[in-house]
């Protein structure tokens, strides 16, 4: 019987032990709701509190505030008209970019130097003016590969965008590595050529193209891009009229790619493009004064002390909520300030004056 009496008193001490053990084991603390900062400083709460919503500043390039439009030409080179539209633009200090087509490239080399030499961008516009969507696989890839490569071997020019003859990119997106461009206003230039089976008087020929002169003038807008074709005398001697009308209306005429690199707007492989969407700037804070200020973040998690004043920074010290920091000096959305031996700069959203003492 006293066996049996200790053999249970042995088990129960152990059962008790473990028990212990397992309550006491480092890092579990179940009582308190885990939490987590993601990479922008905000405050998760896993608990199932609600998220610290404030986000850190950025550090992004503003948008330009010039009044950008790109003029687009297809179908050239054809000398005789190209140079014409050539010099327009060169007399109103403009640019515009040419999509050419690859079986031109040869008679109209000349026309496609100069345009490089002056600063237009090359673009692609196939090799014969396929539809995309309607031709095989590898000769896609050749109608687009040609161009690209002939453009480049002869004028060392990277070529970036490609304009899908008929603006029929639909089934092809993402089966051309480039990003595709089409247009916000189109001309319809084309319609209005000169063709010797239809005559019509030097008047009317002139009202059409008053008519689209004044179409393009009552609808362009900043980041738009317009079709046109240099290859009819109808174009040549409508760019002669549109373009310095545009330069005089405030509108500076520069190249499709420099148009979405001034508007901070990113050219991606596979996306279609029909303007260029201005977003809204961010407004940051205002600089703060030097001075004391407590850590108030909306849940109580910790601040992000940054190397520099960008959210791509490295985070040098997490600051605990109501640290009170000093801050010696602050730009748009940043202050910086010093913590546990760590010199850097805190999202100025996450600070309140110091009213203590």
């Amino acid at each position: 019987m006293k066996k049996k009496k200790l053999f249970l008193a042995v088990v129960a001490l152990m059962l008790c032990a473990l028990f212990v053990f397992s309550s006491c084991k480092p890092g579990s603390k179940p009582e308190e709701p885990e939490t987590s900062t993601n990479e922008a400083g905000e405050v998760i709460d896993v608990g199932g509190q609600e998220e610290n919503t404030l986000p850190e500043p950025t550090t992004q390039p503003k948008p330009s505030s010039e009044k950008l439009i790109a003029l687009t030409y297809d179908d050239g080179p054809n000398p005789s008209t190209t140079n014409r539209i050539l010099n327009a633009l060169k007399n109103n200090n403009s640019v515009a970019t040419f999509f050419i087509v690859g079986n031109r490239i040869d008679s109209g080399a000349d026309s496609i130097r100069r345009a490089v030499d002056m600063g237009c961008e090359i673009a692609n516009h196939t090799y014969s003016h396929k539809y995309l969507n309607e031709i095989s696989a590898s000769e896609r890839s050749s109608q687009i590969s040609r161009v690209n490569d002939e453009i480049e071997e002869k004028f060392g020019v990277e070529v970036e965008l490609l304009r899908a003859p008929g603006g029929k990119y639909k089934g092809v997106t993402d089966k051309v590595g480039m990003p595709l461009i089409q247009w916000s206003i189109d001309t319809n230039d084309w319609r209005h050529k000169d063709v010797s089976s239809k005559p019509r008087s030097e008047a009317q020929r002139q009202k059409e193209m008053d008519d689209i002169v004044d179409h393009v003038m009552s609808n362009v807008k900043s980041g738009d891009i317009i079709l046109m074709h240099d290859i009819y005398d109808f174009t040549a001697d409508l760019s002669e009229i549109l373009i310095p009308k545009l330069v005089k209306e405030g509108y500076k005429l520069v190249t499709v790619s420099e148009m979405y690199k001034a508007y901070c707007v990113p050219l991606e492989s596979g996306e279609v493009y029909f303007n260029c969407e201005l977003k809204p700037v961010i407004q940051l804070a205002e600089p703060i004064p030097a001075g004391e200020y407590v850590v108030t973040t909306k849940n109580g998690g910790g601040l992000n002390l940054r190397s520099e004043t960008s959210t791509g920074s490295d985070i040098l010290i997490e600051i605990p909520n109501q640290t009170v920091l000093t801050v010696t000096e602050s730009v748009e959305g940043w202050a910086k300030t010093s913590y546990n031996g760590h010199v850097g700069w805190v999202s100025t959203a996450y600070l309140k004056e110091n009213s203590v003492g």
